[in-house]
């Protein structure tokens, strides 16, 4: 009876031990990954080009992502697992991806593993923005490159006593957001025929 007992235990660890091999690779197979395109990429110990470079990593090598960095304009900053308990930084150009991604959670549109990190950038080809009011303003002057679903959006400013001026002017502030939750924003001075009530504009010092 005892070694019954015994096998069962026995068999019992080895299908929980199973099963926890099984998590491990099916975790694996799924897990943020990073394929190198460029022939190789200086991997740093901090996510900057300043800082000391402790290695690189070469075209067609497959790296698990632990970190992204996104608040560099240039560039996209990936934290890999390198071996055991080691890791580092890479960098990819923003306008020309170096690497390909696997399994990125956080992103929306997909081209070939690229994702687009780029910020929606905003054009318009005057510096002054002439509508009738506030309910008249629409979107229609502005150029937006973006490859991704975007969203626009605004507010307008109030500056009672602007320095290069006698009068007080309104300034509008466009903002746009692509799929990926990327924002951009530009500001420009708006001329309006009817000025708006105070309680549906923002103050000028309050701008950012």
């Amino acid at each position: 009876m005892k070694k019954v007992i015994v096998l069962v235990c026995f068999l019992g660890l080895l299908s929980f031990g199973g099963y926890k091999v099984y998590k491990y690779i099916d975790n694996e197979k799924k897990a943020w990954k990073v394929e190198i395109i460029n022939d190789f990429i200086n991997v740093r110990d901090d996510k900057t080009i300043w800082t000391k470079k402790i290695g690189e990593v070469k075209k067609g090598e497959i790296y698990k992502v632990l970190d992204i960095y996104l608040d560099d304009n240039t560039y996209v900053w990936y934290k890999i697992s390198l071996r055991k308990d080691e890791s580092g930084w890479i960098s990819s150009p923003r306008k020309e991806a170096s690497v390909t991604e696997i399994n990125n959670p956080n992103a929306q549109d997909y081209s070939e593993g690229i994702v687009d990190y780029s910020k929606p950038i905003i054009k318009f080809y005057t510096n002054d923005y002439y509508t009738h009011d506030i309910d008249s303003i629409n979107t229609d002057h502005l150029e937006i490159i973006e490859d991704s679903k975007y969203t626009i959006n605004y507010e307008v400013y109030f500056e009672e006593h602007p320095k290069d001026r006698n009068t007080p002017q309104y300034w509008i502030k466009w903002m746009v957001e692509d799929a990926n939750g990327y924002k951009s924003s530009k500001v420009q001075r708006v001329i309006f025929e009817v000025n708006p009530d105070k309680s549906r504009v923002k103050l000028f010092e309050d701008l950012k």
